[in-house]
């Protein structure tokens, strides 16, 4: 078995690129406005490729751009299989991915399969019971109560702790929607939907697209009885735990139907490529370490899906202990070489990284340095490179639909506070635009700036629905009315013809962009964030041990052997042992015999005494450093003749990768 375990990881290791790829996710709606109506777009995605490719990203993973009336910024789809206008046209995309390819790189599209919009032509159809589509969606009769009240079959609610069943007035029966009321579920035990979603799958990877992002997965079947789900006294549930709102959700997420599906939709995405282009499929799954290993289901004989977030890594404390002990959890939960983590920060529903670090520069660059350093996938959210941070759009002029649920229980106070740390109730301001340039108004995100005749409507308001429209009668269309809103923007008016209205970015842009946050800033500051993560992904790329070797956690007795320096102690685990700030591991790669050694220093402030590091005894041959986030420590390469350092002073909190010098004489003799 070990001969043949090891013959088909060679064999496929071609196959398995996505292994060994990093992943920089793009929200399309805020990444780069080619022609100027405030709305990123696909055009303006491709003038940013150059950047991208340089920064060293491989594959790009963007956020629903499909035909959308955006009530959830694309996650509501009416139609799969066209572009929303805003954005652009399947020519854009086709040449998108194009360039992508040109520039060997990869593209990843988010798939969002466990409901559409209300809008989408299905469920108008199913509404209306036509075109066979009747039972497109989970539709029920409800119960009828004592005093003859019709009420909701059964208990079950929303992923937001919202009702799940919303009673539709034309069709005379409730509706299921795991997420938001104008969502409606998906029907997958009807086959017919199953086929229509696995020919949606096809009909993009026919266009060139090298996986999907698969938009929350574990959803997607239901308990077929429709049993009530059980009482539990856990209020809020998180990624780890999706118990919550009083209630073990044991008949509505991870059901065993759809790990199932998980495994067919796997062996459809591989019977569908060709050994020479292999694609990958990566889950938003919610649950424990065990509901994630069965969604990646039993490679390489019964393979479910090719990856999973791991968020774990969202839920961060800045501790070397912290993140020893998940360390140690994806090695046992997820071993090489079968099983990859995807090794991920922040996202589009998250509060950005750096809000939770206060923006504390030090720090976001040792996280940096161990995303791109562990064994898995790194997965970016666009900005998080040059350091971005959380926006604060009152709840009042927030476009978020989740406002509506959580903006009338949480006090804004308090949620600015960030004392509810990772919690998002407000996601735009985690969405806010790209950041190029110092422009305070725009920040580079607008490439051209168009003016708007007072009187017409104002290009944001037409792409936003005016409200919710009814559901439309036998036969009828519905068509959107664009909301006519000429007070917007009234101050930059110009008073003397009354005409010139200029048309600002959809979301506002952070005003840091003007104080260094920016592209153009940081690009030839060798010590800004974008240094660092485009040294660190470049690094990644280039070297073996990083983007495929082994991984073994190393003791921290080994890395240093100082007991003194009590003033370097860590606060939160309350020990006088400066060690307990360390956290190091080993990178070994067995085919080139390369060997890296990667070390942190997770004090909690830099006024502390330096760790002082033992090269010799972390390893037997000379070591040189060949990154650190430190300024204070050199970049060294040795020549032979010179003599090496035994130890050096880590400050905190700071990051190094040494390597083993031995090991490159050789490679260059």
């Amino acid at each position: 078995s070990m001969a043949s375990s090891s013959s088909s990881s060679s064999s496929s290791s071609h196959n398995d690129w996505w292994r060994e790829t990093t992943i920089y996710q793009i929200y399309p709606r805020s990444f780069c406005d080619s022609d100027g109506d405030g709305i990123g777009d696909i055009p303006g995605i491709i003038s940013k490729l150059d950047y991208l490719k340089d920064l060293g990203v491989e594959t790009l993973w963007l956020s629903p751009i499909y035909s959308s009336p955006q009530e959830d910024h694309g996650y509501d789809i009416s139609d799969y299989t066209s572009i929303a206008p805003e954005y652009g046209t399947m020519q854009d995309v086709r040449e998108m991915i194009k360039a992508v390819h040109d520039r060997n790189m990869k593209i990843v599209f988010d798939m969002v399969m466990n409901h559409t919009s209300d809008q989408h032509q299905w469920f108008q159809d199913s509404v209306h019971r036509r075109n066979d589509k009747e039972d497109w969606y989970i539709w029920h009769d409800g119960v009828v109560t004592d005093d003859g009240k019709k009420q909701a079959p059964n208990n079950w609610r929303g992923m937001l702790g919202n009702k799940a069943w919303i009673y539709h007035e034309v069709r005379q029966q409730y509706y299921l929607a795991s997420f938001l009321s104008f969502q409606p579920d998906l029907n997958y035990r009807h086959s017919a939907v199953k086929k229509e979603m696995l020919g949606v799958v096809k009909f993009w990877m026919d266009q060139g697209v090298d996986g999907f992002r698969l938009d929350i997965f574990n959803v997607i079947y239901k308990d077929a009885q429709l049993r009530d789900n059980p009482f539990c006294w856990k209020l809020a549930p998180s990624h780890e735990d999706t118990d919550g709102y009083f209630q073990k959700k044991i008949h509505t997420i991870n059901h065993p139907d759809t790990i199932a599906f998980a495994k067919e939709l796997r062996h459809f995405v591989d019977t569908q490529s060709s050994i020479r282009k292999s694609r990958f499929l990566v889950g938003e799954i919610m649950g424990q370490h065990r509901h994630l290993k069965a969604f990646l289901g039993e490679p390489p004989i019964h393979p479910g899906l090719n990856l999973c977030f791991m968020f774990q890594m969202v839920n961060f404390q800045f501790h070397a202990n912290y993140f020893k002990n998940i360390i140690q959890e994806f090695e046992h939960f997820y071993p090489a070489p079968h099983y990859t983590p995807v090794l991920v920060y922040s996202n589009h529903d998250i509060r950005r990284m750096v809000f939770r670090l206060n923006g504390n520069v030090a720090k976001i660059k040792v996280m940096a340095t161990l995303q791109m350093t562990l064994r898995g996938v790194p997965c970016m959210y666009y900005g998080e490179e040059i350091g971005m941070t959380e926006s604060t759009i009152p709840f009042s002029k927030g476009q978020d639909p989740i406002i509506q649920i959580f903006g009338k229980m949480v006090p804004q106070v308090l949620y600015d506070s960030g004392l509810l740390n990772g919690v998002s109730m407000n996601r735009d301001n985690c969405r806010t635009p790209m950041q190029w340039t110092s422009d305070e108004r725009h920040g580079g995100f607008m490439q051209q700036q168009k003016q708007q005749q007072q009187g017409s409507i104002s290009s944001n308001n037409e792409k936003k629905r005016n409200a919710k429209l009814p559901a439309a009668g036998e036969g009828e269309t519905i068509l959107f009315e664009p909301l006519l809103d000429v007070t917007q923007n009234t101050d930059d008016i110009d008073d003397d013809d009354g005409a010139a209205l200029v048309v600002e970015p959809w979301l506002p842009v952070n005003k840091d962009t003007a104080h260094g946050v920016n592209v153009e800033a940081q690009m030839e500051d060798e010590h800004s964030m974008l240094s660092i993560y485009r040294t660190l992904l470049q690094l990644r790329r280039a070297e073996p041990a990083l983007f495929r070797g082994s991984f073994t956690l190393l003791d921290p007795k080994l890395i240093s052997s100082s007991t003194t320096s009590i003033s370097s102690w860590c606060r939160i685990s309350k020990c006088c042992c400066p060690r307990k700030s360390l956290l190091g591991y080993e990178r070994w790669d067995s085919v080139t015999n390369q060997r890296m050694f990667v070390v942190f220093n997770f004090a909690q402030s830099s006024s502390g005494s330096p760790i002082s590091v033992d090269m010799s005894s972390i390893y037997d041959r000379p070591l040189s450093i060949l990154f650190s986030t430190d300024a204070r420590n050199k970049i060294i390469l040795y020549d032979d003749e010179e003599e090496k350092e035994d130890s050096i002073q880590m400050h905190g909190p700071s990051a190094m990768i040494l390597r083993d010098i031995c090991n490159l004489e050789k490679k260059e003799s």
